[in-house]
């Protein structure tokens, strides 16, 4: 096999071992050599029940041991532990949000600017097969005029998360940021940039929305609405709606439902469903990611999702948190409580 990349993962919770550890496995040209966490004792027992040769609390130990590191931290943590590791020409995959605000992420840009070290940006979501397919649809215009774009993504239940999640200065925000951010980030990228926003929150000044709604318009004119939610069951989708039809993209499966109008197989036919299917369901996504910044490292393609494409995310979140009107009434039953 070609050189191996040596790998170090920034973080020690469930993100990690839910998600980045499958996408490690399953890109065999890099190997899992470190583990690094604030909490010491965590980082030695995550490292045995893994068979991590290395563990530690100092991320100064990975200096010179590791070619890449995946950092999952909070967000308050992202930019500084990043910067960090570029600065010593570290390859870097960040969790999503990149950042708190576009100055944190400027500086990120500039560490890997400087370093020549590559900067990818966690928005996986982008690699899943209905979104690609997707982004090929849009592509070749089979809606017509986008004119309608509505997003939804709430759950009452998650992983744990530490306090820093719930605390406005080190999270940067709650719901819209670290939910609603996803589907912020596949808007800009099938449709186009955010031109207007409107945002409503039920944050205050000392803790984070856990509800959020923004009322938006793209380049091209089109209204849309997102809907972010850290207490409710939403519908876990994005609609584009067109001149020509519409696509239906599931957020948390493969699911792609699409009509057009102009189709002669939607003379009978209300819609159709497309499903990039994997028996048994299994996200790639994480994987692909990873390999995309391999190869980037090897300098055969490009960063997808790139620190440029993280900070325009981050710009649009805290564009609409700066117009924040927190008095607007929420829907019925949600609290004011993150």
């Amino acid at each position: 096999m070609a050189h191996r990349f040596r790998l170090g993962l920034v973080g020690a919770g469930p993100v990690v071992e839910r998600y980045h550890l499958r996408a490690i496995r399953g890109v065999p040209e890099v190997q899992l050599v470190a583990v690094v966490d604030i909490n010491e004792e965590r980082a030695c027992q995550f490292a045995q029940r893994q068979g991590i040769p290395l563990s530690t609390a100092r991320l100064q130990d990975l200096f010179g041991k590791v070619d890449l590191a995946i950092v999952a931290l909070p967000n308050g943590m992202h930019a500084s532990i990043t910067c960090e590791l570029l600065s010593n020409g570290i390859h870097v995959l960040c969790e999503k949000p990149m950042a708190r605000n576009v100055l944190e992420c400027r500086a990120m840009i500039e560490a890997s600017r400087r370093s020549a070290a590559q900067l990818c940006i966690g928005h996986n979501r982008r690699f899943r097969n209905n979104v690609s397919l997707a982004k090929q649809l849009m592509q070749k215009g089979i809606l017509g005029e986008v004119t309608r774009i509505e997003a939804e993504e709430g759950s009452t239940a998650d992983w744990p998360r530490s306090p820093a999640y719930f605390d406005p200065v080190q999270a940067g925000g709650g719901a819209l940021i670290d939910v609603g951010i996803h589907s912020i980030d596949l808007i800009r990228w099938l449709v186009g940039e955010f031109r207007d926003t409107e945002y409503r929150g039920n944050g205050t000044a000392t803790t984070v929305e856990s509800e959020a709604e923004l009322q938006f318009r793209i380049a091209n004119g089109a209204e849309g609405k997102l809907l972010a939610s850290r207490t409710r069951d939403l519908q876990q989708r994005i609609r584009i709606t067109g001149s020509d039809g519409y696509l239906d993209i599931g957020l948390w499966s493969d699911n792609l439902r699409m009509r057009n109008n102009k189709g002669k197989a939607f003379q009978q036919l209300p819609h159709l469903d497309a499903y990039v299917s994997r028996r048994p369901p299994q996200d790639a996504s994480f994987v692909l990611q990873l390999n995309n910044l391999v190869n980037a490292i090897r300098m055969e393609e490009k960063v997808l999702v790139d620190g440029f494409e993280g900070m325009a995310a981050v710009e649009v979140v805290t564009r609409a948190y700066g117009q924040s009107v927190p008095t607007v009434a929420l829907p019925a039953g949600v609290s004011g409580c993150a």
